[in-house]
């Protein structure tokens, strides 16, 4: 059995209606009971000026009181109250005066304002609850329009935008949020079949390649070293491919991670170690690979991450540099110096400033055309196609600097080298 939950229009009627309805009748209760003070209050007072005019009669003018005291009697049959005014006179008589009132008036007018409260408060509430509703119709219509243009809306039509209505605020902030969520999950999506659609298309090229190589291998029978020439190429191609996976388990697991990178971490010594590597890489060609880096440069963050973004721009400016020199160079930027001119997208730490690491080449350099898409995955230029590559290391690069609050960027000029800049905030030692 299933229960139709509340509607928001229907709290807000009921909650305004009953809250309406407790204020009148707390109210009408406070009113009845000064009403019924007042009026007791107003007869006692009326029984004394009726005593008072009683005694100017009866006395004859001029003759001396001695003394006046008043006090109230028990209630007679049909009485509601009874006054005594008692005065004694310079002869020595005394004069009693007894007064006495029904309350007939009294009972008549409490009677009729209860009447009165007990017809009004009902239809106040329920005129209430009317006016409550119109009100909540017309506050929850944009809502309601929310919600219609969300069921409509599906993964096909990120594309769609719900009205951002002026009034009232927290439902204009609320479509606002809703729009801004539609925008973000429309670039997702985007990259998303971007991303599977340049995947399938890197990983078809070493799978056809290991399929073509095989059906050779099958065609006819083979020698043993023929054999292992194919199984040679079968293994190269699933290097490149298992490469290419490993690049894009770096992306996922980077893209779906939480927390902030945390941990100091010695980065003199990650360059240190980063230099020896692209020694090794550039043997045979050359090429050398040059530290410019003072000690103790230390930022906040996953030292293996930070030597692959380092290693992959080091790798690259080998590969790409027949001959020359890569250097790589780091400073601490001054709090001051990075205030004046900080790294867009970059926050430092709390007076520590920034630590900069350059890697400059003095190789090919970058085609102008291809400069601003150099960072996006699967993006390789003409050139990086001949030398083979995922095209995802320089995207690798930028999600750990961004993931480390700091920036990546570049700079080229074809047939002189290229400068890749990173910028992390330094660690501040207390």
């Amino acid at each position: 059995m299933s229960f139709r939950r509340p509607s928001l229009r229907r709290e807000i009627v009921l909650g305004y209606s009953a809250i309406l309805l407790v204020a009148l009748s707390l109210f009408a209760g406070a009113t009845y009971a000064i009403l019924r003070s007042s009026l007791a209050n107003a007869g006692t007072q009326s029984l004394r000026q009726t005593a008072l005019a009683a005694e100017r009669i009866v006395i004859p003018r001029g003759l001396p009181v001695v003394s006046v005291s008043e006090e109230l009697l028990p209630p007679t049959a049909g009485a509601v109250e009874v006054l005594r005014r008692r005065t004694r006179l310079a002869t020595g008589d005394e004069l009693n005066i007894v007064v006495a009132r029904t309350g007939h008036v009294e009972q008549h007018t409490l009677r009729s304002f209860a009447l009165i409260a007990l017809m009004l408060i009902p239809i106040t509430a329920v005129l209430a609850a009317v006016a409550g509703r119109s009100m909540a119709d017309r506050i929850l219509q944009p809502l309601n329009r929310l919600v219609t243009a969300s069921r409509e809306i599906g993964i096909g039509g990120l594309s769609r935008r719900v009205d951002e209505p002026e009034r009232p605020a927290e439902l204009r902030e609320l479509a606002l949020a809703y729009n801004g969520m539609l925008e973000r999950l429309e670039r997702a999506v985007v990259t998303l079949r971007s991303f599977t659609a340049d995947a399938s298309h890197e990983l078809r090229t070493p799978l056809t390649a290991i399929r073509g190589t095989a059906e050779v291998a099958l065609a006819r029978d083979r020698t043993a070293d023929e054999l292992r020439g194919t199984l040679e190429e079968v293994l190269d191609e699933t290097g490149s491919m298992l490469h290419l996976v490993e690049d894009l388990l770096v992306l996922a697991r980077g893209e779906t991670a939480q927390a902030e990178p945390v941990g100091a971490v010695d980065l003199s010594a990650v360059l240190r170690d980063v230099q020896e590597v692209g020694e090794a890489l550039a043997g045979g060609k050359p090429v050398q690979v040059r530290l410019d880096a003072p000690e103790g440069l230390s930022v906040a963050g996953d030292a293996g991450a930070l030597r692959r973004l380092l290693l992959n721009l080091v790798s690259n400016a080998v590969k790409f540099t027949p001959h020359g020199a890569v250097t790589i160079t780091a400073r601490q930027v001054p709090a001051a110096e990075a205030a004046v001119a900080p790294a867009e997208g970059a926050r430092a730490e709390d007076g520590g400033g920034f630590v900069e690491v350059q890697v400059a080449d003095t190789g090919i350099g970058i085609a102008p055309d291809d400069l601003p898409r150099v960072f996006d995955r699967f993006y390789r230029a003409d050139a990086a196609r001949v030398t083979g590559g995922t095209g995802l290391g320089l995207a690798i690069a930028l999600m750990v600097a961004e993931r480390h609050r700091g920036t990546l960027s570049v700079e080229s000029t074809p047939g002189v080298g290229s400068v890749f800049t990173l910028r992390l905030p330094a660690l501040v030692k207390g």
